[in-house]
């Protein structure tokens, strides 16, 4: 009875741990340049009304100038309305001694970071995330890709 009773707890701890992925993709910069007029454009649909989850991932190289970066999204709905707009720091590079933060070896690094929780999306919508970069530079040289990910909570 006690091996049971440990079977349906786990399964339950375990089932109230999944999250769905909803939608995952990337997008690679030509040279590894990222230009400030540049916005980046991911499209997903819900199949369901579901919280999300919403993550960004940067990867990054040593060539990249700064020790943080900044960015701006906005998510909008198919009626193109904001559900969410907001800037983000990233740190890539510890402050004091400028070793990389995100995962990696050698000259190639990944960091990744939930940037969002939106309660709930609407069954079979269309959503737009646009992306851009709110650095100085109008060329920020040193990133390779960015990552989206939408998971359910």
């Amino acid at each position: 009875m006690k091996k049971i009773i440990a079977i349906i707890f786990i399964s339950l701890v375990s089932s109230s741990c999944y999250k769905e992925n909803i939608y995952t993709n990337y997008y690679s910069f030509k040279d590894q340049i990222w230009y400030s007029d540049s916005s980046i454009v991911f499209n997903f649909n819900s199949n369901e009304s579901t919280n999300i989850n919403l993550n960004l991932g940067i990867s990054y190289t040593n060539d990249y100038p700064y020790q943080n970066f900044y960015t701006s999204y906005s998510l909008l709905d198919s009626s193109k309305n904001i559900i969410k707009s907001e800037m983000l720091e990233f740190q890539l590079f510890e402050k004091k001694y400028g070793y990389p933060i995100g995962s990696g070896i050698f000259k190639n690094f990944f960091l990744d970071s939930l940037i969002a929780n939106i309660d709930p999306i609407n069954k079979n919508s269309e959503y737009i995330l646009l992306v851009k970069h709110s650095m100085r530079d109008k060329e920020l040289i040193g990133i390779s890709r960015l990552a989206v990910d939408v998971t359910s909570k």
